[in-house]
């Protein structure tokens, strides 16, 4: 007969196997484990097959009440165990926010990769639509330069979840300036207002904004169903309005010279690059690791003022 250990863990993936996914239940084993031993190194796939950790399994309970409702309600696993890993890092996050995918870290790179081209001491960045906070926070984590962000959003709930998610992570409070957006039809204005509040323009801009089409099937029904509308949906009229907004501020915003990062979606990369002709240079499509188009980078003209 196996150990206590065993027999636990053979009931949990026999009771759940062929039902869900072998990486959903692994997520929900670490995810329960780390809930109830929050100071110890959170657990590994090969800890979860093998003897190595304590016989103390009340936390397995937990995975499995999860995996329930995963099974009845398709909730996202993120809204069950409150977390999600991103570039190496455990967010905080809920229905408030948009659930940070891994096609965003592409967008992450590119900005890291120009900043340490750069080498400059300070630099002046800027985030439109934060959401969970993931963009700022992991800039300020990962840059080698000293760097000064103001973070934009639109629903205060999402804000909070992002300036709680920087004290989780151990950033100073004056490490990213938080921004309330105050009209959802004029997205940059409140950002113009703070930047001519300061000695000079933003070295970069950045943003992953809403570019979904409602109601035309471009994203799947579990998403729509859980996560908020206004963090994946563009305007029903204009499905560029939010990439519109940035190349038409982007002048008033970004110093000559500075640079632009949009997450877009590949579906409408041709048509959201041709936004950025007259004004900017060096303009260029990057793909995921899927190949699909999925980060814009363009660099103010340097004739512009």
């Amino acid at each position: 007969m196996g150990s206590y250990k065993s027999v636990v863990m053979q009931n949990f993936f026999s009771d759940f196997s062929g039902k869900l996914p072998d990486h959903e239940l692994e997520l929900l084993l670490e995810s329960a484990f780390h809930r109830r031993f929050p100071n110890s190194p959170r657990l590994s796939r090969q800890m979860i097959y093998s003897e190595d950790f304590s016989s103390d399994l009340d936390w397995v309970t937990q995975a499995r009440i999860w995996a329930e409702k995963r099974l009845s309600s398709r909730v996202p696993l993120q809204h069950l165990t409150r977390e999600q890993n991103f570039f190496g890092r455990y967010f905080e996050v809920g229905p408030e926010v948009l659930i940070p995918r891994p096609e965003t870290e592409v967008l992450m790179e590119s900005v890291l990769h120009w900043i340490g081209q750069e080498n400059r001491g300070v630099v002046f960045g800027a985030e439109i639509g934060t959401g969970s906070g993931i963009i700022p926070i992991t800039l300020a984590l990962e840059s080698r330069s000293v760097l000064r962000f103001l973070a934009t959003e639109l629903s205060p709930e999402a804000l909070r979840r992002a300036q709680d998610n920087a004290k989780l992570l151990g950033l100073s409070s004056d490490a990213i300036t938080w921004i309330k957006i105050q009209d959802r039809s004029d997205v940059t204005s409140t950002l113009l207002q703070w930047v001519q509040r300061s000695s000079k323009k933003l070295d970069f801009l950045i943003s992953n904004p809403p570019y979904l089409k409602e109601g035309f099937g471009e994203t799947e029904d579990q998403v729509e169903k859980f996560e908020p509308s206004e963090a994946l949906f563009a305007p029903e009229h204009d499905p560029l309005f939010y990439y519109r907004a940035v190349a038409s501020a982007a002048s008033s915003l970004v110093e000559p010279g500075g640079m632009i990062f949009l997450e877009i979606p590949h579906e409408r990369a041709q048509s959201i690059a041709d936004l950025f002709g007259d004004g900017f240079e060096a303009v260029r499509v990057i793909p995921d690791l899927t190949g699909k188009s999925r980060v814009l980078q363009a660099k103010v003209s340097v004739w512009m003022k």
